[in-house]
């Protein structure tokens, strides 16, 4: 069948939201600068506090144009930063709060998504990563988080029919969905609910972190920069590119073969990022990492499609499920995701100004969290959250080019290098281990 597709899928089933946001030029309490989770998100739990406050979301384009809107559609209790490091900063204690109020953040998403009434198909099945090799299964049963639970063969062909599944680890705290239409909806409520959204407004941030926009000082008494990955050109985060591919909704008789009866998202184990889901009306859902990053830590539209590296996810899927090539590639699409140089997410605050990101592709929860925290030091509320690890974390930089481009490009070779070493060797890839204290990770 043929493998062409274009456009966002999320998108493309889901229609933009409309604002009538009024005049931009008044006394604001809060200015948010960025559109997507983030902002949104802030916005959400600032009104959720005060009712009465006067809330502005400056957008440069439509909400959820970035990541937000592009995503896998994942809404998991992942940290991009390791237990391991973490404990070499923070108490056990802190840790495991951590932990706690991501998984607690997946249920209270969809207790707001059930109470707005948004359909964006939020189904929490789990999540599965899959080891098809020994190597890859020896690495992932010496790394089994708190709440997961390890597969056999045949627990795991229970529940994906995915070829040379040796076994797989599951946790039960991820729910797939729509991410466009979580967007819209969240948007939507907060429109109704007395914040305003401008779109297409394009906002900068002076030294001062005053905020130009429309050719004019923008007057609020609190600040937050919430871009992610647009936060590009600077040393502070580089964008990395994820792309995405979708079938055409599928027929029963193929999920009686490949599975995820409970929607499960799920990955395979290889070292070059990989993540899938089964969507509400029954496609597959696919994306992973390889396109070369961009000199500068510049953002690169063009990296967004990469006919390679979609060419490389239809071969994947098809490796996967076989059954896979009578059906249809309909979509192809690609967006960028913020990786500091440590891998761990940041929230600054400073009294009238935030900042927040470095979510290295785990936002959806993890940006409700994020915003949560925000919410509550802008408010001047102390809570377990404003404790975490990210709050007021100072992320090293990346190195200057052109050891930046060479180190980055190198690892993105290298991933794949590892998953080769792991097929003929039967064991966890050296080069991996050689190159996970370089990255950072």
């Amino acid at each position: 069948m043929s493998d062409q597709g274009s456009g966002i899928l999320w998108w493309d089933i889901t229609d933009h939201p409309e604002f009538s946001p009024g005049e931009l030029d008044q006394q604001w309490d809060v200015v948010i600068i960025g559109g997507g989770f983030s902002g949104l998100w802030s916005a959400h739990h600032l009104i959720s506090s005060d009712p009465n406050l006067k809330i502005a979301v400056l957008e440069q384009g439509q909400v959820g144009s970035g990541a937000s809107g592009r995503n896998g559609g994942w809404a998991s209790a992942l940290y991009p930063a390791t237990d391991e490091k973490l404990l070499g900063h923070f108490p056990k204690g802190t840790v495991d709060n951590l932990h706690t109020h991501l998984r607690d953040a997946i249920d209270e998403i969809g207790t707001f998504i059930k109470e707005e009434n948004i359909e964006c198909g939020f189904h929490k099945g789990g999540t599965l990563v899959v080891a098809r090799n020994l190597g890859q299964l020896k690495r992932l049963q010496s790394h089994v988080e708190h709440g997961s639970t390890i597969l056999d063969t045949q627990e795991t062909h229970a529940r994906i029919g995915i070829t040379q599944a040796l076994g797989a680890v599951y946790s039960p705290h991820c729910a797939a969905l729509n991410p466009a239409a979580l967007v819209a909806g969240l948007a939507h409520s907060l429109e109704h609910r007395g914040v305003v959204i401008f779109e297409n407004t394009f906002a900068e941030l002076s030294d001062t972190k005053k905020v130009q926009a429309q050719g004019r000082e923008i007057k609020a008494d609190s600040v937050v920069r919430a871009i992610e990955a647009y936060h590009a050109n600077s040393r502070d985060q580089i964008p990395i590119y994820s792309l995405m591919i979708a079938t055409e909704p599928l027929p029963s008789e193929v999920f009686n073969e490949i599975g995820l009866h409970d929607h499960e998202t799920f990955a395979d184990g290889s070292h070059r990022v990989n993540y899938a889901q089964r969507t509400s009306d029954n496609r597959l859902a696919i994306g992973g990492r390889g396109a070369p990053y961009t000199w500068g830590s510049r953002r690169n539209d063009a990296r967004e499609i990469q006919q390679e590296i979609h060419q490389y996810l239809r071969k994947m899927a098809k490796e996967w499920f076989p059954i896979l090539e009578n059906y249809k590639f309909t979509h192809a699409w690609g967006g960028a995701v913020g990786i500091t140089r440590d891998w761990s997410p940041y929230l600054r605050w400073n009294g009238s100004y935030g900042e927040m990101g470095g979510y290295a592709g785990d936002g959806v929860t993890l940006s409700y969290l994020t915003a949560a925290t925000m919410a509550d030091l802008i408010m001047k509320r102390r809570s377990t959250r404003t404790q975490l690890p990210f709050v007021q974390w100072q992320n090293p930089q990346w190195e200057r080019e052109p050891l930046r481009w060479i180190a980055v490009n190198s690892a993105i070779k290298l991933s794949s290098a590892a998953d080769r070493e792991e097929r003929m060797t039967h064991r966890p890839s050296l080069i991996m281990k050689a190159l996970t204290p370089i990255i950072g990770k």
